[in-house]
């Protein structure tokens, strides 16, 4: 039976306790050390009065404090709440009304963090509150450091969560616009871990970035959690910055890194690759939309020594789900996100709720251990789930080889003339054009086709794109009705806390360009 999740750390802390498992500002963590920080504070909660199934929040970057609230929370069987830094105080309340969380560990520093932490004490009243980084005006409130002050000794075995217990709450945008909470259980974290370190090769002697938010998948599951898996090391950086990635990879000699297209982007743009010795890299997973060939040519060249992975994920499946294999070739790797995991399965639906055969388009479907069983809230879940497959609400298809070729999003398809409009195969399109950036495709009104695109287009700095020429070259290479309508030049497009496009922001400001 699968064991809670912190339990990876008490392992590897017993077989490698002077191993390093985080290096922050300069200062390393064994796992000797990390294991005793868990400890001493789920002991401290426990003494608080907190009992296994009670939520506690935070608004914490990626650091010494949150990955030891996360194993605390996780030896004790309490629930995380990562709420988003970047979300206002009124965004907070509203997912803590929902989730009821009884503590809270946030960001007194800088001082915008300092004031959404306050602020949200104010609109919301948890029974502990403690600060990282600084010190909080809100009454009571005390230094996170006071949580390592519990008793060292292993956390009383009555404690434990078992493996469908709910480890973690991330919330979700998903396509009506209110976040759903889904719930990640302890069964789902070591399945999407051991799927990542299998399928990646990862190996404790290993060394990554965790760069991601807290407050999503990305950090702590694709990154966080396969990394405890596999018990290696990984530096802590309380933010992205191409820069500082770039320098930390040389300094570290990281091998295994990744993240979304749009972090290589900014490093392609903002930094001068020539300047860094990127050879210690042997593994780099990239997620989040497929890829052009230029895209993946210079990713290569940035990291000549390293096998790079395509991969799919969500929120709901506890992160990366499918992945490329190491010995795939280059044109499969641009083309598809590979097959699912061992032991994870992947079927596509019709719009009749058949299943379709390999080649047709579809929403995908999914099972295995690392799905989620639900949403927090129970009205959530009706119509997640067909015949016990979570439904997707993405689209795309199954080649022969039962590699998964990405399509979109099913509520981004839009028609026009009757004709189905994908966004992404647009998308993809025009990002193969000399000098763009990013690209986003919206649908809107049309009065004869019914619905056409909008494409924003956001140039690489110093290239000088017009509408026009953009308008010229989809009348080459696209279909006239998945031409856009409309061409909008823009020097970024609203992003989401990981830089993929915010559609729906997006969506909603059309009113402007229509």
């Amino acid at each position: 039976m699968v064991p809670y999740f912190a339990r990876l750390v008490e392992n590897h802390a017993a077989a490698r306790p002077d191993h390093v498992a985080y290096i922050f500002m300069g200062q390393s963590i064994t796992y000797g050390q990390f294991n005793e920080m868990v400890q001493r504070t789920a002991n401290a909660m426990i003494a608080l009065g907190l009992v296994p199934g009670d939520r506690i929040a935070t608004i914490l970057p990626q650091s010494p404090a949150f990955v030891t609230l996360y194993m605390a929370a996780a030896t004790m069987g309490l629930v995380l709440i990562p709420l988003d830094p970047r979300d206002t105080p009124q965004e907070m309340q509203a997912l803590c009304e929902r989730a009821k969380p009884k503590l809270l560990v946030g960001l007194a520093y800088p001082d915008p963090f300092r004031e959404k932490t306050e602020t949200l004490t104010q609109l919301y009243s948890f029974s502990h509150v403690y600060s990282y980084f600084g010190n909080l005006s809100t009454p009571g409130a005390q230094p996170f450091e006071q949580l390592l002050q519990g008793a060292p000794d292993p956390v009383p075995q009555r404690f434990h969560p078992k493996p469908d217990d709910p480890l973690i709450v991330i919330f979700t945008s998903g396509t009506t616009g209110k976040p759903k909470g889904a719930v990640i259980s302890h069964k789902n974290s070591w399945a999407i871990a051991k799927a990542t370190v299998e399928s990646g090769g990862v190996h404790h002697t290993d060394r990554t970035i965790i760069n991601m938010p807290t407050s999503h998948v990305a950090g702590t599951h694709d990154l966080i959690a396969h990394q405890l898996y596999a018990g290696s090391t990984a530096v802590l950086c309380p933010r992205f910055d191409p820069k500082e990635m770039l320098e930390i990879i040389q300094a570290h000699r990281i091998t295994l890194t990744g993240g979304v297209p749009t972090m290589f982007r900014l490093m392609f743009k903002n930094c001068n690759l020539a300047d860094y010795d990127t050879s210690s890299v042997t593994k780099l997973i990239v997620s989040g939309e497929p890829q052009t060939p230029e895209f993946m040519e210079r990713l290569h060249a940035a990291f000549p020594k390293a096998t790079i992975f395509a991969s799919f994920g969500m929120s709901e499946t506890a992160g990366f789900f499918t992945f490329t294999k190491p010995d795939d070739d280059f044109k499969t790797i641009i083309e598809t996100e590979g097959p699912p995991a061992l032991d994870f399965q992947m079927r596509v639906m019709r719009l009749d709720d058949t299943w379709a055969p390999p080649g047709e388009v579809g929403e995908l479907l999914i099972r295995g251990d690392s799905v989620i069983s639900g949403y927090m809230d129970e009205k959530d879940n009706a119509g997640a789930f067909h015949q016990g497959w979570f439904r997707t609400g993405d689209l795309g298809f199954l080649d022969q080889r039962n590699y998964l070729h990405y399509v979109g999003r099913c509520k981004e398809m839009y028609k026009s003339g009757g004709y189905n409009v994908y966004p992404l195969e647009i998308e993809i399109y025009l990002n193969a054009y000399p000098g763009v950036n990013t690209s986003a495709v919206v649908s809107g009104p049309h009065p004869i086709w019914g619905e056409t695109g909008y494409a924003f287009v956001v140039p690489e700095e110093g290239a000088a794109i017009t509408s026009e020429e953009i308008k010229a070259y989809c009348k080459k290479g696209l279909a006239d009705y998945k031409q856009p309508s409309r061409i909008i030049v823009t020097t970024d497009v609203p992003r989401s806390s990981i830089g993929k496009v915010a559609k729906k922001e997006l969506q909603r400001s059309l009113q402007n360009y229509i």
